[in-house]
């Protein structure tokens, strides 16, 4: 999973260990100095938190973005939106899944076409 912020991937992981134990959820974050959220066991099945930023050069089967509505007031042609999305997606080797939370899907989605983005 990959979040918007250190604050996002804290509640996913807090989530996941209460509620899917069996998912072996890690994290990681540049913030941590040293321990736990600090480094990643890449050989250990399970789900991988990490940061937005910090997505360059992993690779992962699944990628899940679970937060884009983050990213709804944002300019939706902005480099820099672009560039953060491309990064996120090409870090998926076979599933890549935007996920939004509320009724309406954000902007910067609706441009994505029918045939790449299942919706739904």
């Amino acid at each position: 999973m990959v979040a918007h912020s250190t604050q996002a991937q804290f509640e996913i992981l807090t989530r996941l260990e209460r509620k899917a134990p069996r998912l072996r959820p890690q994290m990681y974050t540049a913030q941590a100095t040293a321990g736990r959220y600090r480094t990643l066991d890449p050989s250990r099945p399970g789900v991988v938190i990490v940061h937005r930023a910090s997505t360059k050069g992993l690779q992962f089967d699944t990628v899940v973005v679970p937060d884009t509505e983050t990213d709804a007031g944002t300019d939706p042609t902005s480099a820099e939106l672009r560039m953060a999305y491309y990064v996120m997606s090409t870090r998926a080797r076979h599933d890549l899944h935007l996920v939004y939370a509320g009724e309406r899907e954000p902007g910067h989605l609706k441009h994505i076409p029918h045939g790449v983005l299942a919706r739904g």
